[in-house]
């Protein structure tokens, strides 16, 4: 191997603890309420994760509240070219600011909700 400046087994251990705690919804759970919180915090609060119900909550199951919308890329709403800059606002807020980046950003975890 070439000599390059990375800490390849810190990098699997990261990856491994991550791995791991996708498979635990307790710690789901615990990083969605901080998310929400943090966005809120941050004058974000339009930008929010679904509200955990505990109680139907485990280890392995992770229940959340419904939350009426459509997905972005599906709305012909006029307002979606200021949502695109709001989304875009909290992914820097988060990688910059926060420290802890939601890594799922698809089409289906980005909704316009019924009241904007």
């Amino acid at each position: 191997l070439k000599e390059i400046n990375t800490d390849l087994v810190g990098l699997v251990d990261a990856w491994g603890e991550g791995f791991i705690n996708e498979l635990d919804y307790r710690a789901e759970a615990k990083a969605t309420k901080e998310f929400s919180e943090t966005m809120r915090k941050r004058g974000l609060g339009s930008v929010f994760a679904l509200e955990v119900i505990d109680e139907l909550s485990s280890t392995h199951i992770l229940t959340t509240k419904w939350v009426d919308g459509v997905r972005l890329a599906d709305s012909d709403a006029n307002d979606v070219p200021r949502l695109c800059g709001v989304a875009l606002n909290s992914y820097l807020t988060m990688l910059l600011d926060t420290g802890t980046l939601h890594c799922d950003p698809h089409s289906g975890n980005v909704l316009r909700t019924n009241d904007g």
